[in-house]
């Protein structure tokens, strides 16, 4: 009985910390050199040295040196919940690249093909995030700067965001208010156990994440820093998530300094974001990182001659052209 207790604590505590290690091949990423909407791209891997000294795996995607306009281009980097990996992002660079504005895309520390044994949940990440930035600055031809996070990223988004002021702007897809609150949903959603047993287990579990982890779950209020945080944001939740309950989103929102706006759509904390959500998010982009003073010969429009005929509004043209960009880059990933 004592090894089955035993036993259970240590699956509730790396829950949080130690969750499933996502794996992938390199071949998941996709080619190096591809051609989309006729235009050639290339995405390059990298690494950097993360806030513990762990190496963290990156691949950035951009137009090749023959169909790049300008020297220096916006960059939205990708910033995946947890147990999950860059892989997750991928689907940013068909929205992204044919405005000329490049992904990056990375494994947080502990997790993917990073090194690193344990994640904090934005505590330790937004340092990792801030050297990246400096990194993508110095050394890749980066200009205005957008995060995209979901769960953790978007977490770690927030908390950058308040002191950094080289990020432009974020879409922040279900990030929780404060780690307290929702280890105390989860587990009254999940046990029958009284109040107070279930805050002995959790200054237990805090107790020990900290001394392995080196941080303390109850730091993590995200909802005291948006008050701090001036960039647009777009936030985005899914109405029927019970993982992150849609109110820690609409909490956030509310309390949010800057220019914002938010977005309900259809599915859980996991589910792929449709198509009309990313288009929104593509577009909030677009005017947040000052994609529309790129001079328009640069960028990658689908030419209307190829678009079918019974498509008239913007937001009509948009979907399509997204939906064709999506498809032809899940080709070309499905080649390699």
């Amino acid at each position: 009985m004592f090894n089955s207790i035993t036993e259970s604590y240590e699956q509730l505590w790396k829950s949080i910390i130690r969750p499933p290690r996502e794996e992938y091949s390199k071949l998941d990423l996709g080619p190096k050199r591809f051609n989309m909407d006729r235009k050639t791209y290339i995405r390059t891997d990298f690494s950097i040295v993360s806030c513990r000294g762990c190496r963290i795996q990156a691949s950035h995607f951009e137009p090749a040196d023959e169909e790049r306009g300008c020297e220096i281009l916006p960059c939205v980097i990708y910033l995946h919940g947890n147990s999950s990996s860059r892989i997750e992002g991928i689907v940013l660079a068909p929205l992204m690249l044919p405005m000329q504005a490049t992904v990056v895309c990375f494994d947080w520390a502990g997790c993917g093909k990073s090194e690193g044994q344990y994640i904090t949940l934005g505590w330790n990440e937004r340092h990792d995030l801030d050297i990246m930035i400096r990194y993508l600055r110095a050394n890749r031809r980066v200009g205005c700067i957008g995060l995209w996070g979901r769960s953790m990223g978007a977490v770690s988004a927030l908390f950058s965001a308040c002191n950094n002021l080289d990020i432009c702007s974020m879409v922040l897809d279900s990030p929780f208010t404060s780690m307290e609150k929702l280890a105390y949903e989860l587990a009254r959603k999940n046990s029958s156990a009284p109040g107070f047993f279930l805050k002995l287990v959790y200054n237990k579990i805090r107790d020990t994440i900290e001394e392995k982890a080196g941080f303390d779950l109850s730091q993590l209020n995200p909802i005291n820093l948006v008050k701090n945080c001036l960039q647009p944001a777009f936030f985005i939740t899914g109405k029927n998530d019970d993982f992150v309950l849609p109110h820690h989103t609409q909490d956030l929102y509310q309390e949010y300094a800057g220019d914002k706006d938010i977005i309900y759509v259809d599915g859980d904390h996991n589910s792929p974001r449709p198509k009309a959500c990313l288009g929104q998010a593509a577009k909030f982009f677009y005017s947040t990182l000052l994609i529309d003073r790129i001079p328009k010969r640069i960028r990658s429009i689908r030419k209307k001659k190829f678009m079918p005929k019974e498509i008239e509004s913007e937001e009509a043209m948009l979907r399509w052209a997204i939906d064709q960009s999506l498809k032809e880059f899940d080709q070309i990933r499905g080649s390699v």
